[in-house]
């Protein structure tokens, strides 16, 4: 019921995004295990591969938003939480900051929410599958962070 509701509501919400265009806040993170990050795919939008994160609730630190999005989306506590940047988009008409975090986990288990994830999985961070533009733009400040 979830996943039917997640693919309903998705083009409305773009819709009014194209028309009024409103300043959104956003949160995605990069979760890494050994020298793999885990990446998803949404049962609605676009089926590009991206990370875990969504938007910040009313009086949401930046922090707790990315602990929920993480927690409710693959069922992991994230640890060594770290703000590493952020960047601007227009990639889905609504103008878009985004603050990108890296964290780790102790293991490569996780539960994905059926209703919102289609899937979830492990690369190799040289080897990954083809990603959405939000996914390039985390990454390019991951990267940054890296070297």
């Amino acid at each position: 019921m979830k996943k039917i509701i997640y693919k309903l509501v998705n083009p409305i919400q773009r819709l009014y995004w194209f028309i009024f265009r409103p300043k959104t806040r956003g949160v995605k993170c990069v979760i890494q295990h050994n020298s793999k990050i885990l990446m998803i795919r949404n049962t609605y939008g676009h089926k590009f591969w991206t990370f875990p994160g969504g938007g910040i609730h009313t009086g949401e630190t930046l922090e707790d938003a990315i602990k929920r999005e993480v927690k409710e989306e693959v069922g992991i506590n994230v640890e060594e939480l770290n703000r590493i940047g952020e960047f601007l988009t227009t990639s889905e008409y609504k103008r878009d900051r985004v603050t990108v975090f890296k964290a780790r986990s102790e293991n490569e288990k996780f539960e994905i929410d059926k209703g919102e994830i289609l899937e979830a999985m492990w690369f190799p961070s040289n080897d990954l599958p083809q990603i959405s533009e939000y996914a390039k733009n985390v990454i390019s400040v991951w990267k940054q962070k890296e070297e």
